[in-house]
């Protein structure tokens, strides 16, 4: 994710919260919702953010039931590519590739 710009400067880790929705079993990343407040116009708590994240996922089709939360600095998922939470469930790691299914013509 590229770094974000306001007003012609750089909005800081403190402006932006991340929560990621992920399956406990094998650290899947289901959702991702985030939420960037600028010029002090107040916040919300991990509890809110958790619930917001978890009404999209549910408004995109996905099943919450059973996921678990992580909140992380924006800056965590800066990384190019698949992301997942590592086995302890408290930080994101690059997933493993996938091999690559051959064409059928």
């Amino acid at each position: 994710m590229k770094t974000l710009i306001a007003n012609g400067k750089e909005v800081s880790d403190g402006a932006s919260k991340v929560c990621i929705l992920f399956d406990p079993k094998d650290g899947r990343v289901v959702h991702v919702q985030g939420v960037t407040i600028l010029n002090s116009g107040g916040g919300i708590g991990a509890t809110e953010m958790e619930a917001r994240a978890r009404r999209h996922a549910e408004y995109f089709g996905k099943a919450t039931a059973g996921l678990r939360a992580l909140h992380v600095p924006i800056t965590a998922i800066r990384e190019q590519g698949v992301l997942r939470v590592n086995e302890r469930g408290d930080g994101l790691v690059p997933a493993p590739r996938r091999p690559r299914r051959k064409r059928q013509r």
